[in-house]
């Protein structure tokens, strides 16, 4: 039985489950009678109107009218009712023997209560005064994705997630108020547990469902005590850990299939054959043009000289569709098994995962295996003890990427199979195209990676005394890869020719040890708390590699390279760096109403020279509670409000170590026919390279209204970079080509808007929350080598984004009526017309070339909306970028339009077709003149990224069962979307803004899964 069987067998049986046991047989009550009652607020003793009470282990329920009465049905005295109300406090109340109920319902501080983990500690939410986004564990395992950075796309205002292609295990990439530094990394720092990965890698291959909370540190003053790590954003991960009481058991676990987002529209035989035709059309002209609009069309004997290529045409324009053929069903499945309790002095979690996703396209696949074991262990009455340790190993497929390409570009009227059934190398026998088809048989290609993991935390914690804690933290990250790759003779590769290989390995040892000392204590109606931390942080890698060519039997792959009659590559490596720092932080709360947080850290890296490793990175934040004040005391309509404002300093030192040393290269000098090795000249030395640095300004407001019913943030930042790390360009007779230096500055302003709402509630059970997220940056350069003057050959311009399209203007094609005009610029009807800025009659690279946009958004936005009734879940989450243009290489490689290799489908100019979207098929021009210009377009789109329609079994059926808790759910993730770029998933090229054949296709992926408690 095949997936899509299995499918349709399980949805009508899942669907009949939840239809039996969620419309259960009426309840059978006793002999019924009505209690009365009133519900007012604690606080001035007002009746609440829209109160929900709800008889417990029932539906049964009822709703306060405008004076607070309500009136139910219960069975007994014993009977409880649960009375929620937003805002407010649920509690329980027991019926009793009365008729009659009075409730008093105490205000909800539990949100402002919600502890934040703010790095080296946690804080109150009503006490945070830095731009800190959190997003729970629940609302992250309630999205089922391979990884915990899926989860949070669109969730969090700011942070911006792009998926780079539809490999799987392909990790998405990650912008925190848009990019900073232009040379230097701009990936943010992941902390989990406490401890950074020290490899600088992501967070991707972490369990989602391990996860207990994220935290997004988003402006500098929260970001400081990192210092130089924390340039970018800094993510904090908290897993899940034990808890004091019964030990629980739970399954979660899924299995979907999936299939391409999106095909590219490309030609069938019959529309290739009419272009090859057509790009055939050619006469010599008095001026000596070859012009393709006056001519007549060959007969096809002259067009079509592959045999193959006649014999389709004669059959009608037989036509293979490669892309389908390359392009299939995958399929995900998850499984974990997590065990949670504990008593007074050992708590634990323990979990297991298993996960495999099979790609769309054959030979890809990404499968993780991972173990978690969480502990703590209070010792005595002043020492703790404890660990979090995670092992994982993860097989990465990453499988054949000329397939996709070679599917676009075949022949369409090419044939895939000979009179046998056998493969053709060759689909026609001119030679020009390789089956796609033989890159994905069996052996022909393969390009495995595996990853090792180890990545602890292990602590000491004593309490020294009242108020004072001291904790030792060391944090090993211990990983193993190798990567296998292998080409056969029949690949695209090879074409034919010797079969190669190639083993790569790297072992790394990265290590974080802390000294952490805090102190809080009440200064009179204040409170004050103080932090220290000493840390030292490094990373030693080894890597080591092999390469050869001319196997002698293709069946050993990659692991027999000595045996190749060539080595080809080989060589070795090693990376060793060290990050000493100290930091001291002070918290101080004046009344519960002024918040102050001073900060401070420093840092000394080895990657930089004597006398500029070290740097200090300050950071404050003030905050102000004003719906404490006492004037505030009256407004009703409002359950919170406060001001923030930060200021702060990081730094980023994201080079390579050995960066500011010179550096040579292994060459090859000829004397006479006999080579001899030697070393040339390779990076020049810097040892006046120093940080990068970002000082950031945000100002803020958080908000609560309508007994909490709409809820959110806005923040508004700037972002000022300066001494940027940049490769300026050097004269070759110095015999260096660049240098890396501290020059330049960039600009980031923005403003974000995250509100949560309670739209409806009502005592049926019904009820429909949304979380919204919305936020703009504007990125901007404001200096360079030259202070204000653009860097035309980088293609960098000083009040514009890093990554800018700057090219030629297309603004139509040249027609027919107008081929006089066309020759004065060297071209003829059908040819590309562009905007010629200064008038001069000219297309001049540098006068008439403009910025046509950039790959960064106007905005972006995301969108939850959930909806609950009796059990029933519905989640559905929409995604959008705005305002952005990219670069689609499609239409570049793919649109060659000289009837070569297969194009895509586009309306291209004839004598009779007189269009002015794409230029006349021309088979002299390899591309047309000034492709480039068809390759710019809007990039604006929005997604469904995920729809979940679940359904939790009532505690009553689920302890028939022998189970704690049920539910099963139904799941679509990037089931819809809508873009004006119609050729491919605008979204597919990541934060490069350019899509293309390499990226393979997003998936979108349909899924069942089921969750259970024991």
């Amino acid at each position: 039985m095949n997936n899509r069987s299995l499918v349709r067998l399980l949805v009508p049986t899942l669907l009949l489950l939840i239809w039996g046991l969620g419309i259960s047989p009426p309840e059978l009550y006793g002999q019924s009678r009505t209690v009365e009652g009133t519900v007012t607020s604690a606080i001035d003793n007002s009746p609440l109107e829209g109160v929900s009470l709800r008889l417990k282990g029932t539906t049964r329920g009822a709703l306060t009218d405008q004076n607070g009465k309500f009136s139910i049905a219960v069975n007994s005295e014993e009977d409880v009712l649960v009375v929620s109300y937003i805002g407010y406090s649920t509690q329980e109340v027991m019926v009793g023997p009365g008729s009659t109920i009075s409730i008093s319902m105490d205000e909800d501080v539990a949100s402002l209560d919600e502890v934040v983990v703010i790095g080296y500690g946690t804080q109150a939410k009503r006490d945070v005064t830095a731009a800190i986004a959190s997003v729970k564990g629940e609302d992250i395992r309630n999205i089922p994705v391979a990884s915990t950075v899926q989860a949070l796309q669109g969730q969090v205002a700011g942070v911006d997630i792009q998926q780079s292609g539809g490999r799987p295990g392909q990790a998405p990439s990650i912008l925190i108020r848009g990019r900073r530094s232009i040379n230097a990394s701009n990936d943010p720092l992941y902390v989990v547990d406490g401890i950074p990965l020290t490899d600088g890698g992501t967070a991707f291959d972490i369990n989602p469902q391990d996860i207990k909370s994220v935290e997004i540190l988003k402006d500098a003053a929260a970001t400081a005590i990192y210092g130089s790590r924390g340039a970018n954003g800094v993510i904090l991960i908290t897993t899940r850990r034990g808890e004091t009481g019964k030990t629980t058991v739970t399954y979660d676990g899924y299995y979907g299939v999936s299939s391409a987002i999106r095909q590219v529209d490309m030609m069938n035989g019959e529309e290739f054959a009419n272009l090859k035709r057509e790009s055939r059309r050619a006469i010599n002209t008095p001026n000596g043009f070859i012009s393709t609009w006056a001519g007549d069309i060959p007969a096809d004997e002259e067009v079509f000289l592959d045999p193959i290529e006649l014999e389709s045409i004669a059959m009608g324009n037989r036509s293979t569709d490669w892309q389908d053929l390359v392009l299939g069903q995958g399929a995900q499945q998850n499984h974990q098994i997590s065990m949670r309790g504990g008593n007074a002095k050992t708590q634990f979690m323990v979990s297991a995962n298993a996960f495999d996703d099979q790609g769309i396209i054959s030979g890809m696949s990404y499968t993780r295996y991972s173990l978690r074991i969480n502990l703590d262990h209070k010792v005595n009455d002043w020492l703790k003890v404890g660990t979090s340790t995670y092992l994982n190993r993860t097989v990465q497929n990453w499988g054949s990427t000329p397939a996709f390409g070679e599917a676009l570009a075949n022949n369409p009227l090419g044939v895939p199979y000979d009179e046998n059934g056998d493969l053709r190398f060759l689909p026609t026998n001119d030679g020009i195209r390789t089956n796609p088809l033989s890159e994905l048989a069996p052996g022909a290609y393969e390009d495995e990676r595996i990853f090792h993991t180890l990545f602890s935390s292990l602590y000491l914690e004593a309490n020294i005394a009242k108020g004072l804690n001291y904790r030792a933290t060391f944090g090993p990250d211990i990983r193993f890869r190798r990567r296998g790759w292998f080409a056969g003779r029949l690949t695209n590769r090879n074409r034919g020719g010797p079969a190669q290989a190639r083993k790569e390995e790297e072992t790394s040892f990265g290590y974080t040890l802390e000294n952490l000392l805090t102190y809080n204590t009440d200064v009179g109606n204040s409170r004050l708390g103080l932090t220290f931390l000493q840390s030292i942080q490094g990373r030693q890698a080894e890597e080591s590699w092999l390469q050869g060519l001319g196997l002698p039997y293709e069946s050993q792959v990659f692991d027999q390279i000595q045996t190749a009659t060539g080595l080809t590559d080989f060589g070795s490596d090693i990376e060793d760096w060290q990050l000493a720092s100290f930091m001291g932080r002070v918290n101080y709360d004046i009344a519960g109403k002024y918040l102050i947080q001073l900060s401070g850290r420093a840092d000394g890296s080895s990657r930089l020279s004597p006398g500029n490793k070290w740097a200090f990175f300050p950071g404050v934040s003030v905050g102000w509670r004003v719906i404490d004040e006492g004037f505030m005391s009256g407004v009703d309509w409002m359950q919170d409000l406060k001001l923030r404002a930060s200021y702060g300093v990081v730094g980023n030192t994201s080079i390579n170590p050995y960066q500011t040393q010179g550096a040579l290269r292994r060459t090859t000098y000829v004397y006479g026919v006999t080579p001899a090795f030697g070393y040339g000249l390779d990076q020049i030395p810097n040892p006046d390279l120093t940080w990068e640095k970002t000082a950031t300004i945000d100002v803020g407001i958080d908000f609560a209204l309508v007994r909490g019913r709409v809820e959110g943030n806005i923040d508004f930042y700037q972002a000022n970079t300066t001494d940027l790390l940049l490769l300026r360009q050097l004269p070759p007779s110095s015999g260096y080509t660049q240098v890396l230096e501290n020059v330049g500055a960039t600009r980031n302003t923005g403003i974000e808007i995250s509100l949560r709402t309670v739209n409806i509630e009502t005592d049926g059970g019904f009820r429909w929350s949304t979380n919204l997220n919305w936020f703009r940056n504007k990125e901007e350069i404001v200096e360079l080598f030259n202070g204000t003057e653009d860097d035309i050959g980088n293609q960098w311009f000083i009040g514009e984004p890093i990554r800018v399209f700057y090219d030629f203007e297309k603004v139509g094609i040249w027609q027919i009526s107008e081929e006089e005009a066309a020759q004065g610029y060297g071209d003829l009807p059908g040819e590309i017309k562009l905007n010629d800025v200064n008038g001069d009659g000219t297309y001049d690279p540098t006068d008439d070339r403009v910025i046509l946009g950039s790959d960064v958004p106007t905005w972006s936005a995301g969108m939850t909306n959930v909806f609950e009734y009796k059990g029933f879940d519905l989640s559905v989450f929409f995604f959008s970028r705005w305002g952005h243009m990219i670069r689609s290489r499609f239409h570049d490689s793919n649109n060659s339009l000289f009837g070569r290799y297969n194009n895509l489908d586009v309306d291209y100019w004839t004598p009779s077709n007189p269009t002015n979207a794409f230029p006349r098929p021309n088979q002299d021009q390899e591309r047309p003149k000034y492709s480039s210009t068809l390759t710019y377009f809007e990039g604006d789109y929005i997604k469904l990224r995920n729809a979940t329609l679940g359904y939790r079994f009532s505690p009553e059926i689920a302890s028939k069962m022998k189970m704690s808790s049920l539910r099963i759910y139904a799941s679509a993730q990037n089931p819809w979307f809508w873009a004006k770029y119609a050729t491919y998933d605008p979204e597919a090229g990541g934060d490069n803004g350019q899509v293309s054949s390499g990226d393979i296709p997003a998936a979108k992926l349909y899924m069942l899964g089921i969750s259970v408690g024991f």
